[in-house]
């Protein structure tokens, strides 16, 4: 979105790309891990929410504490926010972006790696959950591109 902004000289386009990107970067800065969720939901403030099901206490408090709340903490190594971020820098030049990008990698190196590789997990706010044993084809062919 910044980046067709920026193709358009449209300002809207570009600061509602980088709102998006903030709104999706706090998903990970917001998780004991520091990784995303694979999905998450809103409250709205008129009290709807966009999660399916009703949030439970635990998503409750969650949401009061950083806005959203996790719908299924497993992490299987998806590149979309990282490849957001790094068009947000791109459109931007904000080394705030660089920054949230090396996070990233000091996350995944801290609760990803394994002695063969990078595999998934099973949820980001609890690393006693355990790692999935799957590496999916997208952490080289994107993830690793955007970092």
């Amino acid at each position: 979105m910044e980046t067709g902004g920026k193709m358009l000289n449209n300002d809207t386009i570009v600061n509602i790309g980088l709102q998006l990107a903030d709104a999706c970067w706090n998903t990970y800065a917001s998780t004991q891990t520091g990784i995303g969720p694979e999905s998450f939901a809103y409250i709205s403030s008129d009290g709807n929410f966009t999660g399916g099901s009703p949030p439970d206490s635990d998503q409750l408090r969650f949401n009061a504490r950083h806005g959203f709340y996790i719908t299924d903490g497993v992490y299987i190594l998806r590149p979309e926010v990282l490849e957001t971020n790094f068009y947000a820098w791109r459109a931007t030049g904000d080394t705030k972006y660089l920054d949230r990008a090396a996070s990233a990698v000091a996350s995944f190196n801290k609760f990803l790696q394994t002695p063969t590789g990078y595999v998934g997990l099973d949820d980001v706010n609890n690393v006693a959950n355990g790692l999935i044993d799957d590496t999916e084809s997208f952490w080289f062919a994107e993830v690793l591109k955007y970092l």
